[in-house]
C-alpha cells in the first residue's frame, strides 16, 4: 500500500475513541475546506440521479454533514465516538445518530442506497476494511462517495505546513492508484475520481501548477475556468473526491 502520511504509532481503538471524544464535544463552524468538500460529495450525490435515496455517513463526527445529506433522504450517521453520538442527536433529534466501531460493527447488509465518508478512510490502519464495509452496507447498484487526502498535494507542501496539518491518532494517506485497486477489488466500479480544493503545494510541478501569474494568464485569454478544471482532473487538488459504483452480486 502507498502511503505517505507523517509516520506515527498507531494507537489503539480506545485511545482513538477518547481523542475523538474529547474532539466532538467543542462544537465548531465547518471551515472552507469543510464545506469545499462538502459541495463536492452533493454534487457527486446529485450525479447518481437517486430521489430521496436511504443514506449512510460514515464516521460522522458530531452530526453535521449528516444533517445535511438528511435533508434529501433517510440517513444514518454512524461514529465511533459515543460523546459526538451525544452530542449529534442533541443538536439533530431528528436524525438518527448510533455509535460503532466501523471494524467491529454488525452492519446491516445491502441497506443503503448511498454511503457517505467525509475524510475518513485515512483514519485506519487497514483502510480496505473500509471499502468492504461499504460494499456490504449497499444494494446492488449503490454508490460509495468519498473523499480523502491527496499524498501527492500535501508532499508538495513545506514539511511544516504538512505536519501540522492534522493532530489525530492515525493518519493514512493513500494514493488514487491505490484507492481504485481496493474498490475494484470489493465489487466496485469506478464512475468519477478527481480532485478538489486547488491552490496547495509549492515543490516541483506545483511551483508552475500554483504559479499565480499562469492563472492569471489563462483568466486573460479566457481560459481560467478551463484551466481550473484541468488542476483538479490532473490530481493537483488537496483532497480526492472518488465516486464508485457497487456491481452486482
Amino acid at each position: 500500500m502507498t502511503s505517505t502520511a507523517p509516520e506515527r504509532q498507531a494507537p489503539d481503538i480506545d485511545a482513538q475513541r477518547e481523542f475523538y471524544d474529547r474532539r466532538w464535544q467543542q462544537h465548531d463552524y465547518a471551515n472552507r475546506l469543510r464545506l469545499q468538500r462538502t459541495v463536492g460529495i452533493l454534487d457527486a450525490l446529485v450525479a447518481t440521479r437517486r430521489y430521496q435515496p436511504r443514506l449512510i455517513d460514515l464516521g460522522c463526527g458530531a452530526g453535521w454533514l449528516t444533517a445535511v445529506l438528511g435533508q434529501f433522504g433517510p440517513t444514518l450517521g454512524v461514529e465511533l465516538s459515543p460523546k459526538a453520538v451525544e452530542e449529534a442527536r442533541l443538536r439533530y433529534p431528528s436524525l438518527q445518530f448510533e455509535a460503532h466501531d466501523l471494524l467491529t460493527w454488525d452492519a446491516p447488509r445491502a441497506e443503503f442506497e448511498v454511503a457517505i465518508s467525509h475524510e475518513v478512510i485515512e483514519h485506519f490502519e487497514e483502510p480496505e476494511r473500509h471499502v468492504e464495509l461499504a460494499a456490504h452496507l449497499l444494494v446492488d447498484g449503490g454508490h460509495f462517495i468519498f473523499t480523502t487526502p491527496n499524498p501527492r498535494t500535501f508532499n508538495a507542501m513545506p514539511a511544516a505546513q504538512r505536519d501540522a496539518w492534522t493532530d489525530q491518532p492515525l493518519e493514512n494517506w493513500i494514493d488514487r492508484r491505490e484507492l481504485h485497486r481496493m474498490l475494484e477489488n470489493n465489487g466496485f466500479v469506478v464512475e468519477r475520481s478527481t480532485t478538489l480544493i486547488p491552490g496547495y503545494g509549492s515543490q516541483g510541478l506545483y511551483r508552475w501548477v500554483n504559479a499565480r501569474r499562469i492563472a492569471a494568464i489563462a483568466r486573460l485569454v479566457g481560459l481560467g475556468a478551463a484551466f481550473e478544471r484541468w488542476r483538479l482532473e490532473a490530481g493537483y487538488g488537496l483532497h480526492y473526491l472518488i465516486v464508485a459504483r457497487k456491481l452486482s452480486e
